[in-house]
């Protein structure tokens, strides 16, 4: 190299450096629209989040008897962080800064991770990651779990790299403070990857002929020990992970459908770019979580907590698809795939957009309802809407209610998985988990409370919220929205898999209490 050649490398090295910064600002800043384009993020069980976050500090300080704090080392990450946010600030912001947060966890962790198995940035499987990103899970509100998914996805990335491998051990402590589930997950592949290098191609056959063994001894004693529930059928979407875009609707099948051709379109491809692809140890790590989906329950009830670890399915469907862009992150993307997946994710955002809308709109008729209630006045919502493929208005009262009134069937109090707890006979809560299953999948018989309790339904004549006060012995039973007041997206709920354990609904095996999350 020349001198005169010297500062053309080194005004090519700066720009390429540039383009680099530019595209992670870019995907940052996109990540944070959906978080932000509506007054209310519509995610199921983020409303249940910030509520007992605003309980908890104020059980904390005393102000609730009847509620108190335990210590909690998992399932606890998310919460503590939005108490913590909403002492520095309001609400909305907290929940704002909150979900955002969790949202760019989430997304980087993976993206580190397909990185990490392609070799270099993995750009062309961003798409597909940010579909991921806010996909059920994510409406779901299962934030903790999706938190720590993001940064055990970082600590395997770091050991597949080889790169700092020793913070692969605080990396997964603080994991396990959001939820325990991933860094199980997280612990066994890199266990098994570590395992793997150790072995020749020929001999990693007997080590995926063992895994499998092992998750299909891990279901058997699941089922002959262990209250739990298992859902019928063969979940292919599930194995593929593609079930993770279908959230508010009926439409959003056809995306799942584009979203598993994609997928099995790039698995062949990758299966023909190699003679030994069998040999990855990534490609056998997502063939074991695939197998974990269809062979274990979908819902367990751990003794040491009141309810179930529900929705076990769509979590590891998440992580099934996590591994199958890290399977397939060395395939080269056409231009019209880059296209297609691009305009797949805008179809995808655009539907978000609009079925989150419609949802902010009922939540706003209830914040109206809810206006004409006196102070700090207990309350139960009847409203749901069958159509939605997700729970989406089980906890719209809950956010409402903060600063303003009770959720008297807030379910995180009497599952024993949060930190927060209730006495029986407080006057904030119910305490019997069963009457909260009643309520969401058959009917409550109400039986008196020490305060007045009221009901938020949808009235039969008119379209709106309205409120009625309950008396002991009275029917509640949860009724969908008026089709002709519905929100509109078409089509009917899914099968189990997105259900809570519902008896009728499911196959059962030793059922004793209702699900919690």
């Amino acid at each position: 190299m020349t001198l005169a050649e010297a500062p053309t490398l080194v005004d090519r090295r700066t720009r390429v450096w540039a383009h680099r910064q530019i595209a992670y600002f870019a995907t940052a800043a996109l990540l944070v629209l959906p978080c932000v384009w509506l007054p209310d993020i519509q995610a199921s069980d983020l409303g249940s989040h910030l509520y007992n976050a605003w309980l908890s500090n104020r059980a904390a300080a005393g102000e609730l008897p009847g509620l108190y704090l335990v210590p909690q080392y998992t399932n606890v990450l998310f919460d503590i962080l939005l108490s913590w946010l909403l002492k520095s600030f309001g609400a909305v912001a907290a929940e704002r800064i909150g979900v955002i947060a969790a949202v760019e966890i989430f997304f980087w962790g993976c993206f580190a991770l397909v990185s990490a198995v392609r070799g270099r940035a993995a750009w062309a499987r961003a798409p597909m990651l940010v579909l991921l990103t806010f996909g059920a899970v994510f409406r779901m509100g299962f934030f903790n779990f999706y938190i720590s998914v993001g940064i055990c996805c970082l600590a395997i990335a770091l050991i597949w790299s080889g790169v700092r491998r020793w913070l692969a051990i605080p990396l997964l402590l603080v994991a396990a403070t959001a939820h325990f589930l991933p860094c199980l997950w997280a612990a066994l592949a890199i266990a098994y990857v570590l395992t793997a290098r150790r072995l020749s191609p020929a001999q990693r056959w007997w080590l995926l002929t063992g895994g499998l063994i092992a998750i299909g001894g891990l279901a058997a004693l699941i089922a002959a020990r262990l209250p739990s529930v298992w859902v019928h059928g063969v979940r292919i979407e599930s194995f593929f992970g593609a079930d993770q875009v279908l959230t508010f609707g009926a439409k959003y099948n056809i995306l799942a459908a584009a979203l598993l051709c994609w997928f099995v379109i790039f698995l062949v491809r990758r299966l023909e770019s190699d003679d030994r692809p069998w040999a990855d140890p990534v490609f056998h790590l997502w063939i074991l979580l695939g197998a974990a989906t269809i062979l274990l329950p979908d819902t367990i009830w751990m003794p040491w907590y009141t309810g179930g670890l529900a929705y076990i399915g769509l979590r590891l469907s998440l992580l099934s698809a996590i591994l199958l862009c890290a399977a397939v992150a060395r395939v080269a993307s056409k231009p019209v795939e880059t296209a297609g997946l691009t305009l797949l994710l805008v179809i995808f955002l655009s539907f978000s957009y609009v079925d989150e809308r419609q949802l902010n709109h009922v939540e706003q008729e209830m914040s109206d309802a809810i206006a004409t209630l006196p102070p700090s006045a207990r309350v139960i919502s009847a409203v749901k809407d069958s159509r939605l493929y997700i729970p989406a208005l089980e906890h719209v009262a809950a956010r409402l209610c903060i600063g303003r009134c009770f959720d008297f069937a807030d379910y995180e109090p009497t599952t024993a998985q949060f930190r927060l707890r209730a006495r029986p006979g407080n006057s904030f809560t119910l305490t019997e988990l069963s009457d909260i299953d009643n309520l969401e999948h058959h009917q409550l018989a109400f039986r008196g409370a020490p305060v007045a309790v009221y009901r938020l339904s949808y009235c039969p004549n008119q379209p709106k919220i309205c409120v009625d006060r309950l008396s002991a012995g009275q029917q509640v039973v949860k009724e969908d929205i008026p089709q002709n007041q519905s929100l509109r997206l078409m089509g009917s709920r899914r099968g189990p898999t997105k259900t809570s354990a519902s008896v009728p609904q499911l196959m059962t095996n030793k059922i004793g209490q209702p699900a919690g999350r």
